[in-house]
C-alpha cells in the first residue's frame, strides 16, 4: 500500500499543470490581394534628373516604374478564459507574396523566408487586479488610441516587421508591440497607462554583447478618454506619449547621443446635429532630435506641431442608398533647413527642429500618396463621398490635395519620395514650388456574405509644382482584395 502511495504522489508531482479553461474562442480572417502599380517613381530615373548625384547610366530606372504582385495575409487567434478575471490571447501571422518562398541567409531555422508564421498576439489580462477598476494586460497587443493619428500602428507606416516590407508595407496587419497596459475605469474617465518597447537590437540588450553596436527605444504615456454627458455625445481625450531612444551607433556619422520626444495632445469628437460628427486633434513633439552635419553629431531642440479636422455627415435624404460626404484636413509642420541645424564647429544654433515625427501613426494606408511621402512638411486636405447603389455594395469616392509647409531645397532641405520596394529617390524639384500633387481614389466594396468582402480601390496621384517636369509623371494604383472573417 505504501508503495502505491509513493507511486500515485511521484505521478502527481510529474504531472504538468494546466489552468482551468472556461471558455475558448477561436477567430482569425485571409485577405488575398492582387496590388498594381505604374509610375511610383514619378519618372525618376538613376540619377540622371534628380539633380543630386552623377548619373550611373542613362536606362536604369530609380525607384519604382511599376509593380503587380499578390499577397495573402493570414491571422489566426486564440482567446482563452481561465479561472475568474484571467484570460490569454495568442495570435500568429504570416504575410507574403504568392509563393515567392525567399529567404535570406542559410540554415533551415532562419526566420526570414517569408512562408514563415510570426507571433502576432501574446498577453494575458488580468481584470479587477488589486481592485475592481483596474485591468492590466502584459504581453504582445495592439495599442490604438483615437484616430491613430498619433498611436495606432506597428511602426512608421513605410515600413513592417513582416515579409512584404519591402513589397507594401503599408498594407501590412502585424501592427502590435511587447508591452503593458493598465486601465483604470472610472466612467464616464477611462486611463489608460502604457508602457512597450519600441525597438531593441540584441546588441542593445545590457550585458549581451557591445551596447554601442545597437539601438534600444522605449515608449511610455498615457491617454485620458472622458466621456461627456450632453446630448451631443461628446468625447474629449488628452494623452502624453514619449519616445526615449538609448545611445546606438551609426556607421556614418559615429555614436548616435539617443533623442527623447514628448508628444502631447487633445482629441475631441462631438455630434451637434443628427447625422453629423465632429473631430478635431491637435499635438505637439517637444525633445530633442539627433541631427548630423558634417560628419558629426549634434542634439537640437524638437518643436514640432500637428493638428487635423475631420466631419462626416449621413445625408438625411434618398436613405435607401446611405449616403454620406466627409472632409477632412491635416496639418504636419515641417523644416526649411533639416540637414544643417547647427553650425559646423559644433556649437549648437538657436535654430529648433521643427519637422514633424509621424511616430505611430495608422493613417492613410493604402493610398499612394502615403506610399510615397512620410506625414511630415504637409497640408492634406481630403473630401470624399459614398453611398450604397445596391444592397451590400458600397461605391465611393476621394480627393485628396497636398501642400508642403515649408519649401524643398536641394541642398537644405531636399525632397525624398519613398518606394515600397524599400528605396529612396530624390526628384528634381522646383524651387518655389508648394504644392505636391492631388490624388483621386475610386474605392467599391461588396459583402457577399457577412463572412466574406471583396474590394476595388483604382487611384492616381498627379504631382504638383514642386516638381520638375521630367519628374512628374502621374502614378497610379489599383488593390483588388477578398477577404474572410472566422
Amino acid at each position: 500500500m505504501k508503495k502505491i502511495l509513493v507511486a500515485a504522489l511521484f505521478v502527481v508531482l510529474a504531472s504538468p499543470a494546466f489552468a482551468a479553461i472556461q471558455n475558448v474562442k477561436v477567430s482569425g480572417d485571409i485577405t488575398t490581394s492582387w496590388v498594381s502599380d505604374n509610375s511610383l517613381n514619378l519618372g525618376t530615373t538613376d540619377g540622371s534628373e534628380d539633380g543630386n548625384s552623377t548619373p550611373t547610366t542613362n536606362y536604369l530606372e530609380a525607384g519604382m516604374k511599376n509593380q503587380s504582385v499578390f499577397l495573402t495575409q493570414t491571422r489566426l487567434r486564440v482567446d482563452a478564459d481561465l479561472s475568474d478575471n484571467v484570460s490569454t490571447t495568442v495570435g500568429l501571422i504570416n504575410e507574403r507574396a504568392w509563393n515567392a518562398e525567399s529567404c535570406t541567409g542559410s540554415g533551415v531555422s532562419n526566420a526570414n523566408c517569408d512562408t514563415n508564421v510570426q507571433l502576432y498576439l501574446a498577453s494575458v489580462t488580468l481584470r479587477e487586479m488589486l481592485y475592481s477598476p483596474l485591468t492590466v494586460q502584459v504581453g504582445r497587443q495592439v495599442f490604438n488610441y483615437g484616430n491613430g493619428f498619433i498611436l495606432g500602428d506597428g511602426g512608421p507606416i513605410n515600413s513592417a516587421a513582416a515579409d512584404i516590407n519591402n513589397i507594401y508595407a503599408d498594407l501590412t496587419e502585424r501592427t502590435a508591440y511587447d508591452g503593458v497596459t493598465a486601465t483604470l475605469d472610472y466612467k464616464p474617465l477611462t486611463i489608460s497607462l502604457i508602457y512597450f518597447k519600441n525597438d531593441q537590437t540584441t546588441n542593445s540588450i545590457e550585458g549581451h554583447g557591445n551596447l554601442q553596436d545597437g539601438q534600444s527605444s522605449d515608449v511610455y504615456g498615457y491617454n485620458a478618454n472622458y466621456q461627456l454627458s450632453d446630448p451631443w455625445n461628446t468625447v474629449v481625450e488628452q494623452y502624453m506619449f514619449a519616445r526615449i531612444n538609448g545611445v546606438g551607433y551609426l556607421a556614418t556619422t559615429g555614436v548616435d547621443k539617443g533623442s527623447v520626444m514628448y508628444v502631447p495632445g487633445l482629441r475631441a469628437s462631438t455630434n451637434p446635429i443628427k447625422n453629423l460628427n465632429i473631430q478635431g486633434e491637435i499635438a505637439w513633439e517637444l525633445g530633442n532630435q539627433d541631427v548630423s552635419s558634417g560628419g558629426a553629431v549634434e542634439s537640437e531642440r524638437r518643436d514640432a506641431m500637428a493638428g487635423q479636422f475631420l466631419a462626416t455627415y449621413s445625408l438625411p435624404i434618398l436613405d435607401k442608398y446611405k449616403p454620406t460626404v466627409n472632409a477632412s484636413y491635416t496639418y504636419a509642420s515641417g523644416d526649411k533647413n533639416s540637414n544643417t541645424n547647427y553650425s559646423a564647429d559644433g556649437i549648437s544654433s538657436a535654430k529648433t527642429y521643427t519637422a514633424w515625427d509621424e511616430f505611430n501613426t495608422i493613417q492613410g494606408a493604402g493610398t499612394i500618396y502615403r506610399a510615397l511621402f512620410n506625414m511630415s512638411n504637409q497640408s492634406i486636405v481630403e473630401a470624399g463621398a459614398s453611398f450604397s447603389p445596391l444592397e451590400d455594395v458600397t461605391a465611393g469616392v476621394t480627393w485628396s490635395g497636398l501642400w508642403a509647409n515649408t519649401r524643398y531645397d536641394s541642398s537644405q532641405n531636399p525632397l525624398s519620395v519613398l518606394q515600397p520596394n524599400g528605396t529612396t529617390i530624390s526628384p528634381a524639384t522646383n524651387h518655389n514650388g508648394f504644392w505636391l500633387g492631388n490624388e483621386t481614389d475610386l474605392n467599391l466594396t461588396y459583402n457577399y456574405t457577412e463572412d466574406v468582402t471583396f474590394g476595388l480601390t483604382v487611384g492616381w496621384f498627379v504631382p504638383g509644382d514642386v516638381f520638375k517636369n521630367n519628374n512628374d509623371e502621374t502614378a497610379s494604383q489599383a488593390i483588388a482584395n477578398v477577404g474572410v472573417k472566422f
